[in-house]
């Protein structure tokens, strides 16, 4: 029998918590699934939802209370050691899954013999009273996901989906992915390009990620949503400081090209630090040195100024 662990940290999110619960009780998964609810939150709320969700075959329901977090990134650490079985995943409280998300997830990774499947995503905003749902919210493909789908995100701004609700992976994967992503200390307490490290460790490591594009898993951009109220900025220096250990740890030939990018962007992000306290005390020790490429900056300024040009047109 093939056992699945879901792991959810949650703080105060009772409402949003159960609808996460349920999308995988209605798994259409038959084999076993092992649920850890790791909870932080000020009040009993949860403990008592998660003691309303009765036995059922193939399906049981952990409840840890975490009093020690101090950091977005301690519940996860307290849920990582109840990883186990065949696959496992995180699962942020706010999201929920299609029924099919492990049977597909897992029917892939068997067949292409990969470490990590990522699927799209329907993106679920609230505007007023009402829900806004945009599916397929990101522009994948089909297959295995490849350095140059990194480059392109990390160098080149395009999109991929890196929340780690999105994956699921085989647990050892999971387990090593998620002890390396934690040496970059500062980014790694609020969590941000934590979920991009999980994520796409087995491109780098040539154990396989493959891309399911169909929307198995919806997130929840609500006013209260981590996602949305995290500064994207930093995100995104995060996302690339995780990069930089990948190419590091791996030893990863980047190519000429893509070295000069990588240069001009940690000298931009040098620049920017000494006018940004917040952004100093992110940036880890980097091996390489910066170097501006004003080429690039040009180029990227006037891509800037097209895409306002195009909205002003439209508007």
């Amino acid at each position: 029998m093939t056992l699945v662990s879901i792991i959810i940290p949650t703080l105060d999110r009772p409402d949003l918590l159960k609808r996460a619960i349920t999308s995988i009780y209605n798994q259409t998964f038959e084999d076993k699934i092992e649920i850890y609810v790791i909870d932080s939150s000020s009040t009993e709320e949860t403990q008592i939802l998660c003691e309303k969700y009765s036995f059922m075959e193939n399906r049981n329901l952990n409840y840890i209370k975490n009093n020690q977090s101090n950091f977005p990134i301690d519940n996860y650490v307290v849920g990582a050691k109840y990883i186990s079985g065949d696959y496992s995943k995180f699962l942020c409280d706010d999201d929920w899954l299609e029924p099919s998300f492990i049977e597909e997830s897992i029917k892939l990774m068997e067949i292409k013999g990969a470490s990590c499947t990522v699927s799209n995503i329907n993106l679920i905003k609230r505007s007023g009273k009402n829900e806004i749902k945009k599916n397929n919210y990101y522009k994948i493909h089909d297959g295995e996901v490849s350095l140059n789908d990194i480059y392109n995100f990390i160098l080149k701004d395009k999109s991929l989906p890196v929340s780690d609700s999105a994956s699921l992976m085989r647990s050892s994967k999971l387990k090593e992915a998620f002890i390396s992503s934690l040496t970059n200390v500062e980014c790694s307490k609020i969590q941000y390009g934590f979920d991009f490290y999980i994520n796409y460790y087995s491109v780098f490591d040539k154990s396989k990620t493959f891309f399911l594009n169909k929307s198995l898993v919806n997130s929840w951009a609500g006013d209260d949503s981590i996602t949305v109220n995290a500064k994207l900025s930093r995100v995104s220096y995060c996302n690339f400081f995780a990069f930089l250990k990948f190419i590091e740890l791996f030893d990863i030939d980047v190519g000429e090209k893509n070295m000069d990018l990588i240069k001009n962007k940690i000298a931009i992000i040098k620049l920017k630090s000494y006018l940004s306290k917040d952004l100093k005390i992110l940036i880890p020790e980097i091996n390489y040195k910066g170097k501006f490429k004003f080429s690039f900056i040009f180029i990227k300024y006037i891509k800037k100024i097209f895409v306002k040009f195009k909205y002003l047109i439209k508007a």
